[in-house]
This record gives structure tokens, C-alpha cells and sequence, in this order.
């Protein structure tokens, strides 16, 4: 995702002028090594990949900036010389940058240094709230306010109109390495039940600062995406 930041700047310069405004960027550490390998990639430390990450989102402001006709950056592992981003994209100071991860220790601090959202891959409430209060701790060491920065989770969710429909999503998914694991998942947040038992969960989230939710439904279908909607989405 961001083995050319200059060029990943460009091309989404270029998509947020013609969605009008509407892109966000989403990028991490890497997590995946069969991924990593499957296209020709090696898989460093977690270390070296989130020092990457830095200096790739630092290329990307950069090269967002409406102050900069050119810009350039020499770090470790990447580096631009006048590199020309035109036209700038077209939101104000740019486009949000999320960045989504867990480690306390390296990952965070890079989210306190760039991130408008920081999103985090599940979790429970009260593991949010621990990473959450790590993040204000790295904030406060750099001289950034917190408050600037928004929170996101990936949640599994596991909605039905009855716990027969439930029972029978679960049964489904029993041999199935993926799916129990959705479902354990979504357990985890308690956003398993009827649509009154996802708005408590959901509500645990939003009382601790998660204005935004990425859901991974177990179950999937057309069914429980309009379920969701009216009987959740509606009623928060």
C-alpha cells in the first residue's frame, strides 16, 4: 500500500477531486506475511515496517500540502526530491488519514504523530480504552492535542431477528476456521444477539470515544445488512 507514497499521494489526489471531496486513507504496518510474499514482497521486522509507515505518511502530507509546490524528504527508506503533487486534493488542510493498528509501543506513536482517526482491528471495550489511553499518553509527549484525533474499530457482529437465526448462523460456521473465528470475535465485543442487544454493545463503544465503525458481519446477506440498518443503525 505504501511502497510508493509519492505516487499513492497522486493517485488519490487525483480521486478525491473527482469523488468531490469524499476519500480517506487507510493504511497500516502490514500484518499479512503470505501476502507480503504472494506479491514479491519482503516481510521485514515490525519495527522496520512501522518506521515505514512514518515516513511514507510524512511523504503523503507533504505532497498533500497546499504550502508546497514541490516537496522533498530523505529518510531510511524512502526518499522524494521536488516531487510535484498537482492538483492538491480537494479537502481541507487533506484528506483523513487513518491508520489502524494495536502496538502500544512504536505503532501509536505514529498515530499520534499523523493520524486523524486511528482505527483498531477488534477489541474489546476494555482493551480500547487501554489503547486509547496509551495514545493520549504519546500525545501528550509530542505537545498534540488528543482531542484532534478520532477513533475507529473493526467489529465482528453477529445480528438476527431471533435467537433461532442466530443458533442457525453459528452451526453454519462451526467447521468453518474463519467463521467460529468471527464468531468469537464478535462475542469478544458482545455484539452477538438481537438488534437490541448490538445498539447496548455498540453504545459501550460510544460511551468510550469510537465515533466510527467498521462492521464485519457474521453472516453476511442482504437479510442482515436491512436489519441492521432499520433495527440498529436507526435506533442509535
Amino acid at each position: 500500500s505504501y511502497r510508493n507514497p509519492a505516487l499513492l499521494a497522486k493517485m488519490l489526489s487525483t480521486l478525491d477531486i473527482i469523488s468531490n471531496g469524499r476519500i480517506e486513507l487507510g493504511i497500516g504496518a502490514g500484518w499479512h506475511e503470505e501476502e507480503y510474499r504472494q506479491y514479491g514482497y519482503d516481510f521485514p521486522a515490525t519495527v522496520v515496517r512501522i518506521a515505514q509507515l512514518d515516513e511514507a505518511v510524512s511523504i503523503i502530507k507533504a505532497m498533500w500540502s497546499k504550502q508546497n509546490a514541490s516537496s522533498s524528504f530523505k529518510g531510511k527508506y524512502y526518499s522524494i526530491k521536488d516531487a510535484i503533487c498537482n492538483p492538491k486534493p480537494l479537502q481541507e488542510p487533506y484528506p483523513t488519514i487513518m491508520i489502524g493498528g494495536s502496538g502500544e509501543k512504536y505503532l501509536l506513536k505514529v498515530v499520534a504523530k499523523h493520524a486523524d482517526r486511528y482505527n483498531h482491528p477488534c477489541g474489546s471495550v476494555e482493551l480500547l480504552k487501554r489503547k486509547i489511553s496509551k495514545l493520549k499518553e504519546h500525545c501528550t509527549t509530542i505537545g498534540r492535542n488528543p482531542k484532534e484525533i478520532q477513533y475507529s474499530i473493526l467489529v465482528s457482529c453477529l445480528v438476527g431477528e431471533d435467537i433461532n437465526m442466530i443458533n442457525h448462523i453459528v452451526n453454519r460456521r462451526k467447521n468453518q476456521v474463519h467463521g467460529m473465528q468471527q464468531v468469537r470475535e464478535a462475542e469478544n465485543a458482545s455484539l452477538v444477539g438481537l438488534p437490541e442487544n448490538i445498539i447496548s454493545g455498540l453504545n459501550k463503544y460510544v460511551n468510550i470515544g469510537i465515533t466510527h465503525f467498521i462492521m464485519d458481519f457474521v453472516g453476511l446477506s442482504e437479510n442482515t445488512i436491512n436489519l441492521f440498518d432499520s433495527k440498529v443503525i436507526k435506533k442509535l
